[in-house]
Protein backbone atom coordinates (compact mmCIF):
# COMPACT_ATOMS: atom_id res chain seq x y z
CA UNK A 1 0.00 0.00 0.00
CA UNK A 2 2.86 2.36 0.85
CA UNK A 3 4.47 1.73 -2.54
CA UNK A 4 1.23 2.58 -4.32
CA UNK A 5 0.96 5.83 -2.34
CA UNK A 6 4.58 6.70 -3.12
CA UNK A 7 4.04 6.09 -6.82
CA UNK A 8 0.90 8.22 -6.82
CA UNK A 9 2.76 11.05 -5.10
CA UNK A 10 5.59 10.74 -7.61
CA UNK A 11 3.14 10.75 -10.50
CA UNK A 12 1.42 13.85 -9.09
CA UNK A 13 4.79 15.59 -8.80
CA UNK A 14 5.55 14.75 -12.42
CA UNK A 15 2.32 16.34 -13.59
CA UNK A 16 3.00 19.74 -11.99
CA UNK A 17 3.63 22.11 -14.92
CA UNK A 18 6.40 24.66 -15.07
CA UNK A 19 8.82 22.91 -12.74
CA UNK A 20 12.19 22.71 -14.43
CA UNK A 21 14.91 20.53 -12.99
CA UNK A 22 18.59 21.31 -13.22
CA UNK A 23 20.62 19.24 -15.65
CA UNK A 24 21.67 15.91 -14.16
CA UNK A 25 25.18 15.56 -12.84
CA UNK A 26 25.90 12.00 -13.93
CA UNK A 27 29.51 11.07 -14.39
CA UNK A 28 31.62 7.97 -14.26
CA UNK A 29 34.28 8.35 -11.60
CA UNK A 30 38.00 7.94 -12.16
CA UNK A 31 38.08 4.71 -10.14
CA UNK A 32 38.52 2.33 -13.02
CA UNK A 33 35.31 3.52 -14.75
CA UNK A 34 33.23 0.98 -12.79
CA UNK A 35 31.26 3.42 -10.63
CA UNK A 36 28.64 5.80 -12.02
CA UNK A 37 27.85 8.56 -9.55
CA UNK A 38 25.24 11.30 -9.51
CA UNK A 39 24.38 14.00 -6.99
CA UNK A 40 21.19 15.90 -6.30
CA UNK A 41 19.69 18.35 -3.83
CA UNK A 42 16.72 16.01 -3.31
CA UNK A 43 16.24 14.40 0.08
CA UNK A 44 17.57 10.94 0.83
CA UNK A 45 14.03 9.54 1.16
CA UNK A 46 12.88 11.09 -2.12
CA UNK A 47 15.89 9.67 -3.95
CA UNK A 48 15.30 6.18 -2.54
CA UNK A 49 11.64 6.38 -3.59
CA UNK A 50 12.57 7.51 -7.11
CA UNK A 51 15.19 4.77 -7.43
CA UNK A 52 12.56 2.19 -6.49
CA UNK A 53 10.21 3.63 -9.10
CA UNK A 54 12.90 3.81 -11.82
CA UNK A 55 14.03 0.24 -11.16
CA UNK A 56 10.55 -1.25 -11.37
CA UNK A 57 9.59 0.86 -14.40
CA UNK A 58 12.51 -0.74 -16.28
CA UNK A 59 11.27 -4.26 -15.52
CA UNK A 60 13.77 -4.93 -12.74
CA UNK A 61 12.84 -6.18 -9.32
CA UNK A 62 14.40 -5.16 -6.06
CA UNK A 63 15.97 -8.33 -4.67
CA UNK A 64 17.35 -6.92 -1.45
CA UNK A 65 18.40 -3.86 0.43
CA UNK A 66 20.81 -3.00 3.17
CA UNK A 67 19.78 -0.05 5.34
CA UNK A 68 23.28 0.36 6.73
CA UNK A 69 22.72 3.79 8.29
CA UNK A 70 19.58 2.66 10.09
CA UNK A 71 21.28 -0.53 11.24
CA UNK A 72 24.16 1.40 12.75
CA UNK A 73 21.79 3.83 14.46
CA UNK A 74 19.89 0.84 15.88
CA UNK A 75 23.22 -0.37 17.35
CA UNK A 76 23.67 2.89 19.20
CA UNK A 77 25.52 5.10 16.72
CA UNK A 78 22.86 7.78 17.08
CA UNK A 79 24.18 10.33 14.61
CA UNK A 80 25.13 7.93 11.82
CA UNK A 81 23.72 9.23 8.52
CA UNK A 82 21.42 7.38 6.16
CA UNK A 83 23.20 4.94 3.85
CA UNK A 84 21.33 2.39 1.78
CA UNK A 85 22.31 -0.28 -0.76
CA UNK A 86 19.57 -1.42 -3.13
CA UNK A 87 20.07 -4.68 -5.03
CA UNK A 88 18.02 -5.30 -8.17
CA UNK A 89 17.82 -7.83 -10.98
CA UNK A 90 15.91 -8.83 -14.09
CA UNK A 91 15.58 -12.61 -14.49
CA UNK A 92 15.65 -12.41 -18.28
CA UNK A 93 18.96 -10.54 -18.12
CA UNK A 94 20.27 -13.14 -15.68
CA UNK A 95 19.20 -15.94 -18.03
CA UNK A 96 20.83 -14.20 -20.98
CA UNK A 97 24.19 -13.77 -19.29
CA UNK A 98 24.12 -17.27 -17.80
CA UNK A 99 23.80 -18.67 -21.31
CA UNK A 100 26.71 -16.51 -22.49
CA UNK A 101 29.11 -16.89 -19.56
CA UNK A 102 27.96 -18.47 -16.27
CA UNK A 103 30.91 -16.91 -14.42
CA UNK A 104 29.68 -13.40 -15.25
CA UNK A 105 26.68 -13.93 -12.97
CA UNK A 106 29.03 -13.34 -10.02
CA UNK A 107 28.73 -9.64 -10.90
CA UNK A 108 24.97 -9.68 -10.48
CA UNK A 109 22.60 -8.44 -9.12
CA UNK A 110 22.99 -4.79 -9.93
CA UNK A 111 23.52 -2.43 -6.99
CA UNK A 112 22.82 1.22 -6.31
CA UNK A 113 23.88 3.02 -3.15
CA UNK A 114 22.48 6.21 -1.66
CA UNK A 115 24.09 8.43 0.97
CA UNK A 116 24.35 12.10 1.88
CA UNK A 117 27.59 14.08 1.58
CA UNK A 118 28.08 17.84 1.82
CA UNK A 119 24.30 18.36 2.16
CA UNK A 120 23.64 16.61 -1.18
CA UNK A 121 22.31 13.14 -1.85
CA UNK A 122 24.80 10.94 -3.68
CA UNK A 123 23.66 8.01 -5.79
CA UNK A 124 26.30 5.52 -6.96
CA UNK A 125 26.00 2.37 -9.03
CA UNK A 126 28.45 -0.38 -9.80
CA UNK A 127 28.83 -0.84 -13.54
CA UNK A 128 29.58 -4.14 -15.21
CA UNK A 129 33.03 -4.60 -16.75
CA UNK A 130 32.97 -3.97 -20.49
CA UNK A 131 36.02 -6.07 -21.26
CA UNK A 132 35.42 -9.73 -22.07
CA UNK A 133 36.63 -12.28 -24.59
CA UNK A 134 33.07 -12.76 -25.90
CA UNK A 135 31.73 -9.69 -27.75
CA UNK A 136 28.17 -10.74 -26.84
CA UNK A 137 29.02 -10.36 -23.14
CA UNK A 138 30.56 -6.95 -23.88
CA UNK A 139 27.35 -5.91 -25.65
CA UNK A 140 25.31 -7.22 -22.68
CA UNK A 141 27.43 -5.25 -20.19
CA UNK A 142 27.21 -2.06 -22.25
CA UNK A 143 23.43 -2.38 -22.54
CA UNK A 144 22.97 -2.95 -18.80
CA UNK A 145 25.38 -0.14 -17.94
CA UNK A 146 23.28 2.15 -20.13
CA UNK A 147 20.16 1.12 -18.23
CA UNK A 148 21.89 1.74 -14.90
CA UNK A 149 22.98 5.19 -16.05
CA UNK A 150 19.40 5.84 -17.22
CA UNK A 151 18.16 5.08 -13.70
CA UNK A 152 20.65 7.54 -12.23
CA UNK A 153 19.72 10.21 -14.76
CA UNK A 154 16.04 9.69 -14.04
CA UNK A 155 16.58 10.09 -10.31
CA UNK A 156 18.70 13.25 -10.46
CA UNK A 157 17.36 14.77 -13.66
CA UNK A 158 13.68 15.12 -12.85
Amino acid sequence: MIRVARRLLLLAALLVPGVAAPAPEVAVTEAGDRIARATTDKSFDDVVMEIEFAITERNYRITGRNAIGKGLRDRGYEDFPDVEVIHFCNLENAREVLLLDPDFIALMPCRITVHVADHRTVVSAILLPEQHKDPRVVAFAKRLNGEIRDILEYVVGK
